[in-house]
């Protein structure tokens, strides 16, 4: 496939395994326009290989795995240019449209679409001292990729509320207590027990673990669509906002926001 920026491709054809690695480190892995374009060509290019037969989703090795959207792009838009482009569309309909197993490594931050990134995908292996959350609500919006309807139903309502309306954050050891994240491991063990599944998963019938993973969605997407469509909605409505003006200025001059308390 065409040169890649801000994703590393790697294929092992011994083992049918694939890693899929974002690569801004200067900016925590955000990623921008060019980073979703590039995930969805890779995931594409890799649903279209016989050779490859599981995938590893991560960031740097030593962590982060994703801080989220780059915000300099981010504050660019509006709520008219979000419907007309299906902002996130592209993303979230490339995580569900692919057939093999994803298993997001995550080391570090997993930040607002970093943790909605890793909620796309069927398996989650974190570090000991991994956090995750949807901080949206601090610069005046809301989780746009997936995060209110798969936290809503991997948690409960209620705490998937807590985290979405204070924007807080919470431990890879917590988020296993819920279910959420399989396995946690020391750092340095993350991507190496990620490997060891991966390599187990391309052991088996590859039909069946589609079949498999297709009837698991199945349960979880029975009305997600329906909601992911609100969700979006909802989402492309806060970018008119001036408290989403002012939650992206406010972040990109690195001070605190003055949002309309009214």
């Amino acid at each position: 496939m065409d040169s890649l920026k801000d994703v590393k491709l790697s294929l092992d054809d011994s083992t049918g395994v694939a890693i899929i690695r974002l690569d801004r480190p200067a900016k925590r892995n955000a990623f921008s326009q060019n980073t979703i374009h590039e995930l969805v060509s890779a995931l594409s290019h890799l649903d279209a290989l016989d050779s490859v037969r599981a995938v590893i989703l991560a960031g740097n090795p030593d962590g982060p795995f994703c801080a989220g959207m780059d915000i300099n792009e981010l504050s660019q838009l509006d709520t008219l240019a979000a419907h007309e482009r299906s902002f996130l569309k592209d993303l979230t309909d490339a995580f569900a449209q692919f057939t093999k197993p994803i298993i997001a490594a995550v080391i570090g931050l997993a930040l607002g679409g970093g943790f909605e990134l890793a909620l796309a995908a069927d398996i989650i292996y974190a570090a000991d001292d991994a956090l995750f959350g949807l901080p949206e609500v601090k610069i005046g919006t809301i989780p746009g990729a997936g995060g209110t309807q798969r936290l809503a139903r991997a948690l409960g309502k209620h705490k998937a509320m807590e985290l979405i309306l204070t924007g807080d954050s919470i431990s890879a050891s917590e988020l296993a207590q819920y279910g959420l994240v399989n396995k946690v491991f020391p750092r340095q063990e993350v991507e190496s027990e990620s490997i060891k599944l991966a390599q187990r998963l391309a052991t088996k019938s590859a039909p069946v673990l589609k079949f498999g993973k297709k009837a698991v969605l199945t349960a979880e997407n029975t009305h997600l669509e329906a909601g992911m469509s609100l969700e979006k909605s909802l989402y492309y409505s806060t970018f008119d906002l001036g408290d989403f003006r002012e939650g992206q200025a406010a972040f990109l001059e690195k001070r605190s926001p003055r949002f309309n308390l009214g």
